[in-house]
Protein backbone atom coordinates (compact mmCIF):
# COMPACT_ATOMS: atom_id res chain seq x y z
CA UNK A 1 0.00 0.00 0.00
CA UNK A 2 3.13 2.56 0.95
CA UNK A 3 4.37 1.65 -2.36
CA UNK A 4 1.23 2.33 -3.90
CA UNK A 5 0.74 5.56 -2.43
CA UNK A 6 4.50 7.07 -3.20
CA UNK A 7 3.93 6.29 -7.02
CA UNK A 8 0.86 7.96 -7.02
CA UNK A 9 1.88 11.01 -5.37
CA UNK A 10 5.30 11.14 -7.76
CA UNK A 11 2.73 10.85 -11.13
CA UNK A 12 1.11 13.95 -9.63
CA UNK A 13 4.19 15.66 -8.94
CA UNK A 14 5.70 15.06 -12.69
CA UNK A 15 2.13 16.93 -14.10
CA UNK A 16 3.12 19.70 -12.94
CA UNK A 17 4.33 22.49 -15.71
CA UNK A 18 7.86 24.33 -14.77
CA UNK A 19 8.79 27.46 -16.57
CA UNK A 20 12.23 29.02 -16.36
CA UNK A 21 12.27 32.69 -15.11
CA UNK A 22 11.72 35.88 -16.75
CA UNK A 23 15.32 36.10 -18.68
CA UNK A 24 16.63 39.71 -20.72
CA UNK A 25 18.39 39.51 -23.61
CA UNK A 26 20.22 42.90 -25.68
CA UNK A 27 18.46 43.16 -28.90
CA UNK A 28 21.42 44.45 -31.52
CA UNK A 29 21.03 47.75 -33.05
CA UNK A 30 22.62 51.19 -32.64
CA UNK A 31 22.73 54.96 -33.52
CA UNK A 32 25.31 55.54 -37.13
CA UNK A 33 27.41 58.11 -34.48
CA UNK A 34 27.76 58.98 -30.63
CA UNK A 35 27.84 62.79 -31.42
CA UNK A 36 24.91 64.08 -31.80
CA UNK A 37 23.59 68.04 -32.91
CA UNK A 38 20.51 69.22 -33.68
CA UNK A 39 19.16 66.67 -35.73
CA UNK A 40 16.95 63.77 -36.06
CA UNK A 41 18.06 60.31 -36.00
CA UNK A 42 16.74 56.92 -36.00
CA UNK A 43 17.87 52.73 -35.50
CA UNK A 44 16.53 49.88 -36.29
CA UNK A 45 16.95 47.42 -33.28
CA UNK A 46 16.04 43.22 -33.64
CA UNK A 47 16.35 40.07 -31.34
CA UNK A 48 13.76 37.84 -32.35
CA UNK A 49 16.84 35.17 -33.26
CA UNK A 50 18.18 34.89 -29.87
CA UNK A 51 14.31 33.89 -28.49
CA UNK A 52 14.14 29.90 -28.09
CA UNK A 53 10.99 27.86 -29.34
CA UNK A 54 8.70 28.47 -27.08
CA UNK A 55 8.49 31.93 -25.27
CA UNK A 56 6.38 34.84 -24.21
CA UNK A 57 7.77 38.25 -24.19
CA UNK A 58 6.94 40.13 -20.92
CA UNK A 59 8.24 43.56 -21.78
CA UNK A 60 11.05 45.59 -23.63
CA UNK A 61 13.37 47.64 -21.31
CA UNK A 62 15.48 50.77 -22.08
CA UNK A 63 17.87 52.87 -21.25
CA UNK A 64 20.24 55.74 -23.63
CA UNK A 65 22.13 58.01 -21.73
CA UNK A 66 24.06 61.32 -22.87
CA UNK A 67 26.29 63.93 -21.76
CA UNK A 68 27.19 67.64 -22.76
CA UNK A 69 29.73 67.84 -25.26
CA UNK A 70 31.42 70.20 -23.46
CA UNK A 71 31.62 72.95 -26.25
CA UNK A 72 28.90 75.09 -25.77
CA UNK A 73 28.47 78.59 -27.58
CA UNK A 74 27.28 81.42 -25.39
CA UNK A 75 25.54 84.75 -26.50
CA UNK A 76 26.89 87.62 -24.43
CA UNK A 77 24.63 90.38 -23.65
CA UNK A 78 25.53 94.27 -23.62
CA UNK A 79 26.74 95.51 -20.36
CA UNK A 80 23.64 96.79 -18.40
CA UNK A 81 23.89 99.83 -16.19
CA UNK A 82 22.34 98.92 -12.49
CA UNK A 83 23.29 102.02 -10.35
CA UNK A 84 26.00 103.89 -8.76
CA UNK A 85 27.50 104.64 -5.60
CA UNK A 86 29.79 107.92 -4.57
CA UNK A 87 32.02 107.97 -0.89
CA UNK A 88 32.40 111.74 0.30
CA UNK A 89 35.42 114.02 0.07
CA UNK A 90 38.39 112.03 1.46
CA UNK A 91 41.83 113.59 1.97
CA UNK A 92 43.57 111.81 -0.53
CA UNK A 93 47.39 113.59 -0.56
CA UNK A 94 48.77 116.41 1.54
CA UNK A 95 47.73 118.92 -1.32
CA UNK A 96 44.44 117.16 -3.06
CA UNK A 97 41.14 115.33 -2.12
CA UNK A 98 39.17 113.18 -3.84
CA UNK A 99 35.91 111.22 -4.01
CA UNK A 100 35.34 107.44 -5.39
CA UNK A 101 32.76 106.55 -7.79
CA UNK A 102 31.80 102.91 -8.31
CA UNK A 103 29.24 102.43 -11.49
CA UNK A 104 28.04 98.64 -11.22
CA UNK A 105 26.76 96.88 -14.65
CA UNK A 106 25.57 93.42 -15.73
CA UNK A 107 26.35 91.11 -18.20
CA UNK A 108 24.23 88.00 -19.41
CA UNK A 109 26.34 84.97 -20.65
CA UNK A 110 24.11 82.15 -21.57
CA UNK A 111 24.50 79.01 -23.29
CA UNK A 112 22.46 76.56 -24.93
CA UNK A 113 20.30 73.81 -22.88
CA UNK A 114 20.55 70.45 -24.97
CA UNK A 115 17.97 67.62 -24.74
CA UNK A 116 16.65 64.87 -26.21
CA UNK A 117 13.90 62.79 -26.98
CA UNK A 118 13.24 59.26 -27.66
CA UNK A 119 10.27 57.88 -29.49
CA UNK A 120 8.89 54.73 -31.50
CA UNK A 121 6.53 56.10 -34.26
CA UNK A 122 3.95 59.07 -32.20
CA UNK A 123 5.05 57.31 -28.94
CA UNK A 124 6.87 59.52 -27.20
CA UNK A 125 9.70 56.90 -24.70
CA UNK A 126 11.00 59.81 -22.52
CA UNK A 127 12.87 63.04 -23.02
CA UNK A 128 15.88 64.63 -20.94
CA UNK A 129 17.97 67.01 -20.87
CA UNK A 130 21.53 68.59 -18.93
CA UNK A 131 21.24 70.97 -16.03
CA UNK A 132 21.65 74.37 -15.46
CA UNK A 133 24.55 75.81 -13.86
CA UNK A 134 24.68 79.22 -13.17
CA UNK A 135 28.36 81.27 -11.93
CA UNK A 136 29.37 84.91 -11.32
CA UNK A 137 32.30 87.04 -11.95
CA UNK A 138 32.95 90.35 -10.86
CA UNK A 139 35.71 92.32 -13.09
CA UNK A 140 36.66 96.55 -12.51
CA UNK A 141 38.06 98.89 -15.43
CA UNK A 142 40.72 100.82 -14.91
CA UNK A 143 40.62 103.52 -12.56
CA UNK A 144 39.67 107.30 -14.00
CA UNK A 145 40.37 110.47 -12.25
CA UNK A 146 38.74 113.53 -13.25
CA UNK A 147 40.14 116.97 -12.02
CA UNK A 148 36.97 119.09 -10.47
CA UNK A 149 39.34 122.30 -9.50
CA UNK A 150 40.74 124.33 -6.71
CA UNK A 151 40.08 124.80 -3.51
CA UNK A 152 41.81 127.30 -1.00
CA UNK A 153 40.96 126.56 2.82
CA UNK A 154 42.65 128.92 5.45
CA UNK A 155 45.92 129.49 2.99
CA UNK A 156 46.19 125.99 1.91
CA UNK A 157 44.58 125.32 -1.54
CA UNK A 158 43.93 121.71 -2.66
CA UNK A 159 43.01 120.15 -5.79
CA UNK A 160 39.84 117.98 -6.15
CA UNK A 161 39.20 114.72 -7.75
CA UNK A 162 36.55 112.33 -8.74
CA UNK A 163 37.84 108.77 -9.32
CA UNK A 164 35.44 106.61 -10.86
CA UNK A 165 35.48 102.75 -12.27
CA UNK A 166 33.07 100.12 -13.19
CA UNK A 167 32.59 96.97 -11.54
CA UNK A 168 31.35 94.76 -14.27
CA UNK A 169 28.94 91.57 -12.97
CA UNK A 170 29.01 88.65 -15.85
CA UNK A 171 26.40 86.22 -14.90
CA UNK A 172 26.83 83.03 -16.71
CA UNK A 173 24.19 80.28 -16.94
CA UNK A 174 25.24 77.11 -18.97
CA UNK A 175 24.21 73.71 -19.38
CA UNK A 176 26.30 70.67 -18.53
CA UNK A 177 26.09 67.63 -16.87
CA UNK A 178 24.82 63.79 -18.26
CA UNK A 179 21.28 62.42 -18.48
CA UNK A 180 19.59 59.05 -18.84
CA UNK A 181 16.48 57.98 -20.81
CA UNK A 182 15.21 54.56 -19.89
CA UNK A 183 11.79 52.75 -18.87
CA UNK A 184 9.85 50.00 -19.19
CA UNK A 185 7.79 49.37 -22.96
CA UNK A 186 4.87 46.91 -22.13
CA UNK A 187 2.38 48.48 -24.78
CA UNK A 188 1.30 44.68 -26.62
CA UNK A 189 0.97 46.48 -30.17
CA UNK A 190 4.74 47.16 -30.11
CA UNK A 191 5.69 44.30 -28.70
CA UNK A 192 3.52 42.28 -31.23
CA UNK A 193 5.30 44.72 -33.87
CA UNK A 194 8.69 43.49 -32.73
CA UNK A 195 7.68 39.87 -33.24
CA UNK A 196 6.20 40.13 -36.40
CA UNK A 197 9.17 41.55 -38.20
CA UNK A 198 12.09 41.26 -36.08
CA UNK A 199 12.52 45.60 -36.16
CA UNK A 200 11.97 48.07 -34.05
CA UNK A 201 12.70 51.51 -35.08
CA UNK A 202 13.55 53.89 -32.34
CA UNK A 203 13.56 57.54 -33.37
CA UNK A 204 15.77 60.34 -31.45
CA UNK A 205 15.69 64.34 -31.67
CA UNK A 206 18.58 66.06 -30.92
CA UNK A 207 18.57 70.01 -29.61
CA UNK A 208 22.09 70.86 -29.06
CA UNK A 209 25.73 68.89 -29.32
CA UNK A 210 25.36 65.53 -26.99
CA UNK A 211 27.15 62.72 -26.96
CA UNK A 212 25.86 59.12 -26.37
CA UNK A 213 27.21 57.32 -24.02
CA UNK A 214 25.04 54.33 -23.58
CA UNK A 215 22.27 52.94 -25.81
CA UNK A 216 20.99 49.45 -24.32
CA UNK A 217 17.10 47.54 -25.39
CA UNK A 218 16.48 44.80 -23.32
CA UNK A 219 13.90 42.09 -24.41
CA UNK A 220 12.75 40.17 -21.05
CA UNK A 221 10.57 36.97 -21.92
CA UNK A 222 9.70 33.70 -20.16
CA UNK A 223 11.14 30.94 -21.87
CA UNK A 224 8.57 27.76 -21.81
CA UNK A 225 9.80 24.45 -20.85
CA UNK A 226 7.47 22.17 -20.04
CA UNK A 227 3.86 22.00 -21.76
CA UNK A 228 2.08 19.50 -18.90
CA UNK A 229 -1.26 21.06 -17.76
CA UNK A 230 -1.19 21.32 -14.07
CA UNK A 231 -4.05 19.86 -12.29
CA UNK A 232 -6.18 21.59 -9.84
CA UNK A 233 -5.97 21.20 -6.38
CA UNK A 234 -9.76 19.51 -6.21
CA UNK A 235 -8.43 16.68 -8.61
CA UNK A 236 -5.25 16.22 -6.15
CA UNK A 237 -7.78 15.83 -3.10
CA UNK A 238 -9.79 13.68 -4.90
CA UNK A 239 -6.90 11.15 -5.96
CA UNK A 240 -5.70 10.88 -2.22
CA UNK A 241 -9.18 10.25 -0.93
CA UNK A 242 -9.37 7.52 -3.41
CA UNK A 243 -6.04 5.99 -2.28
CA UNK A 244 -7.42 6.36 1.29
CA UNK A 245 -10.38 4.47 0.32
CA UNK A 246 -8.37 1.61 -1.18
CA UNK A 247 -6.33 1.35 2.04
CA UNK A 248 -9.46 1.20 4.05
CA UNK A 249 -11.18 -1.90 1.66
CA UNK A 250 -7.44 -3.54 1.42
CA UNK A 251 -7.70 -3.51 5.45
CA UNK A 252 -11.22 -4.75 6.05
CA UNK A 253 -9.94 -7.46 3.41
CA UNK A 254 -7.36 -8.75 5.49
CA UNK A 255 -9.42 -9.00 8.53
CA UNK A 256 -12.09 -10.93 6.80
CA UNK A 257 -9.30 -13.62 5.90
CA UNK A 258 -7.92 -14.15 9.25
Amino acid sequence: MKKLITTALLTTLCTISAAALATPIAMTGAFASSDLANNNYSAVFSGKSFLPTDYTVNSLAYSFSFRDDGADTFMTSAPVSTGSSMTGWRPHTAVSFARYLTNYATVNRTGQQESAALSIGDVVLGTGSTALTESSKTTSSPLHAKYEGKGCFYNHCYGFYTKSWTDTTTITRDYTGAFTISGIISNQSIIDELLRSDQLTLNLKVAGDLILTNSQLLLDYTEVVASAEVPEPSSILLALAGLAGLGAVRRRSKRATV
